[in-house]
């Protein structure tokens, strides 16, 4: 019972903070979350194959590393950890896109700072559905999202037109 308790807490405190640092970094760094905001709106598939392409390679890369003891691990730690920050960035990114769709500008009854926890923690709820959004939503966010991250961080500037 004492397990259960300390995994409810765990996953409890795990979800406020997730949601803080989604609200927080639109704050913190803005041009690049709205660089990654308009890439995911402008072109989704395009971010997926990016992300999946570059989470294959590293992820491959940070498997190899972890075979090669503790100085291997901890590089295998940090790249998954730089992988995880550039996630987040991304999500943050398509909290700023579904704020905009779900609670438009001409709605005054939610906006700003509220709009954006509202947004990050109904994306989280649907992220934590069992099994569709552990193994079908959660990991195609999360791929649309490091890829959308990875564009923006390497393009210098969007195009006009939408195309790239």
């Amino acid at each position: 019972m004492a397990e259960l308790v300390g995994l409810v807490l765990i996953i409890v405190s795990s979800a406020i903070t997730i949601v803080a640092l989604l609200v927080l970094l639109p704050f913190l760094i803005p041009r690049r979350v709205e660089r990654t905001r308009q890439i995911i709106q402008a072109m989704p598939g395009r971010a997926f194959i990016i992300g999946l392409a570059n989470a294959l390679f590293f992820l491959v890369i940070a498997a190899i590393f972890a075979q090669g003891g503790e100085g291997g691990g901890l590089l295998a730690l940090l790249i998954l950890l730089a992988l995880l920050a550039l996630a987040a960035v991304g999500l943050s990114g398509l909290v700023l896109l579904l704020r905009e769709r779900i609670y438009p500008e001409t709605e005054t009854s939610v906006t700003g700072l509220k709009g954006m926890v509202k947004t990050a923690v109904l994306l989280l709820l649907a992220a934590l559905l069992p099994f569709v959004g552990w193994f079908v939503l959660a990991p195609i966010l999360l791929l649309i999202s490091l890829g959308a991250a990875i564009t923006a961080l390497v393009r210098r500037k969007m195009p006009v037109s939408g195309n790239p």
